[in-house]
């Protein structure tokens, strides 16, 4: 009796399992490890704003208290403009109250600011110490992009400055893709809406816990860079001087 030996195959199963494996290796990689990184996107949106030759925003910081006795709700809308190197002009209010304005000016080397509390009409001695003067009744929407748009004049933690940073999922903030960051702040939970297009700020959210209440900020931004801005903006407009024009028709031009 003549016996043939068997022909050896190979079981193709291990490596059908091995070609499916391996593009499955790259569906559970961390977030982090993304492109770019959240410290590529943080960076990138300083020089954005560092770089700019003109700056316009409109938004609204809205904060919420949180607290055993309900919910509380506080909206203040603001708007910034600047031409480098040395036009700016930042405003807000608090919705509801006709007497809340703020305004910080500057044109050359003249600083100028004013407040509907005790309609006051100030001149610091810089542009930083009229926009610190602003900050805390402002939510700090009179710090937080000024201070990326100026950062050697304008002092304090800038949102280059969180900790623990790393990508949270993309949104979508109207028409606008964005990259989302999720770090801490100052000790606080903060996430930052940074648009893919032009690495513009457009949402701010965050949430600070004290003893007795609660208070989550979420600021929107309107922001445009490098485009004409109208020389009106700039203009001081503190109101005593808008009532002189509108009664003696007189024209100012800070």
């Amino acid at each position: 009796m003549t016996f043939s030996p068997r022909p050896y195959t190979v079981s193709s199963a291990p490596l059908v399992v091995l070609l499916i494996a391996i593009p499955m290796l790259g569906c559970h990689r961390d977030t982090d490890d993304r492109l770019p990184t959240a410290s590529q996107i943080l960076d990138r949106m300083a020089t954005t704003y560092s770089e700019c030759q003109t700056y316009t925003d409109s938004g609204t910081l809205t904060t919420t208290y949180l607290s055993d006795e309900g919910e509380t709700r506080e909206v203040k809308p603001f708007a910034t403009a600047m031409i480098r190197p040395h036009q700016f002009r930042f405003e807000f209010s608090v919705e509801g109250d006709s007497q809340s304005r703020y305004i910080v000016w500057r044109d050359q080397g003249q600083v100028r600011t004013w407040w509907d509390v005790g309609r006051q009409s100030k001149q610091p001695d810089s542009l930083g110490l009229g926009l610190a003067g602003a900050t805390g009744v402002s939510g700090g929407s009179a710090h937080t992009i000024p201070a990326l748009l100026m950062p050697r004049e304008v002092g304090g933690r800038t949102l280059t400055d969180v900790t623990k940073a790393k990508r949270g999922d993309d949104q979508q903030h109207g028409d606008h893709a964005c990259f989302t960051i999720e770090a801490q702040f100052s000790g606080d939970p903060i996430t930052i809406w940074i648009d893919q297009k032009n690495y513009l700020v457009r949402r701010i959210d965050s949430r600070s816990e004290f003893d007795d209440f609660t208070t989550q900020d979420s600021t929107a931004y309107d922001p445009v860079i490098n485009e004409t801005i109208d020389p009106s903006l700039l203009n001081f407009r503190a109101p005593w001087q808008e009532s002189l024009q509108e009664s003696f028709g007189m024209k100012w031009f800070w």
